[in-house]
């Protein structure tokens, strides 16, 4: 993980002082915490994309593990909630804006799992195969 922060960390930055803001996509877990708000019961099953801009967020501060301290706001009023945002729960960082996104590979395996357990208990996707499809000739 530690080169993967590095380039999170400078890839976050580089969107947030170009664009104005970055989003963060957030899977739940016990190890990060929103301050008092805590994660709807929403948020805990499907994960929370925070987004920051220079207007939402104070003392923004990075772990060498790649974690986040920050004081961020949320809702209409911009609350102040005090977060910690943990380095394993991370999966990703995007900008509309910037037509950029950096996903955590290693996030894949755990999403995958959600993936085919939720898929087995849900009707069954229709797979085609390629090998009826025959190859034109080109001239």
């Amino acid at each position: 993980m530690k080169n993967q922060v590095k380039y999170l960390q400078n890839l976050f930055y580089e969107i947030l002082n170009d664009y104005g803001r970055v989003y963060l996509v957030l899977k739940y877990s016990e190890k990060s915490s929103l301050g008092r708000r805590g994660f709807s019961e929403e948020e805990k099953n499907k994960g929370l994309i925070l987004v920051f801009n220079d207007k939402n967020n104070k003392g923004l501060q990075w772990t060498d593990d790649g974690s986040i301290f920050v004081t961020l706001g949320f809702g209409m009023s911009n609350r102040p909630e005090n977060c910690f945002i943990h380095c394993d729960d991370i999966v990703s960082i995007y900008s509309p804006d910037a037509k950029v996104k950096f996903d955590r590979w290693d996030m894949l395996d755990i999403i995958e799992t959600v993936k085919t357990e939720t898929n087995e208990s849900s009707e069954e996707e229709k797979v085609i195969p390629f090998d009826k499809f025959k190859k034109k000739k080109t001239l």
